[in-house]
């Protein structure tokens, strides 16, 4: 799954980069223009993750130009979803993204089974019995504190079936 930086910035906010990078069947990949854009304390701790093989780096060649230059003018949207767009059309790369329209325009370009935001991939931590629905919720509540611009999210949609 490649994550985008407002997904890093909130999960790190959040103290749940490294739960969501644990989960078992998914691979988090970061692209170079997300690690630009997190910001230097997001780095470090992206970097000691890939030290440890919790999240990967993609160079800057698994980047098609032309069809990111093409999706940036577009749909007029951030680079670094627009870079993680760009990699996920041409392969079968996920995408975790939080902002809205970029979900949006990821969906109709790969369908929306592929696209996630961190309030779903949180769902997705509870699934796999990693935390539970009110710590998913505590966390999302967290991201919201700092500033993550997040739809308040009832608790019942972290502990479906309990």
């Amino acid at each position: 799954m490649l994550l985008d930086s407002c997904s890093v910035i909130n999960l790190v906010h959040a103290g749940a980069l490294e739960l969501v990078c644990s989960l078992d069947g998914i691979e988090c990949w970061l692209t170079p223009l997300v690690v630009d854009e997190s910001g230097p304390t997001c780095a470090a701790i992206m970097l000691d993750l890939q030290q440890r093989g919790l999240i990967h780096f993609l160079d800057d060649a698994c980047v098609n130009a032309k069809r990111f230059l093409h999706l940036l003018d577009a749909h007029h949207l951030g680079a670094g979803e627009t870079e993680c767009m760009a990699i996920a059309v041409e392969n079968d790369h996920y995408i975790c993204c939080d902002d809205r329209r970029a979900r949006q325009t990821a969906s109709n370009l790969i369908g929306a089974e592929r696209v996630f935001g961190t309030i779903r991939v949180l769902r997705v931590c509870v699934e796999q019995h990693r935390i539970e629905c009110s710590e998913a919720r505590r966390l999302l509540r967290t991201m919201r504190e700092q500033g993550g611009f997040l739809p308040d999210t009832p608790q019942s949609y972290f502990c479906r079936g309990e």
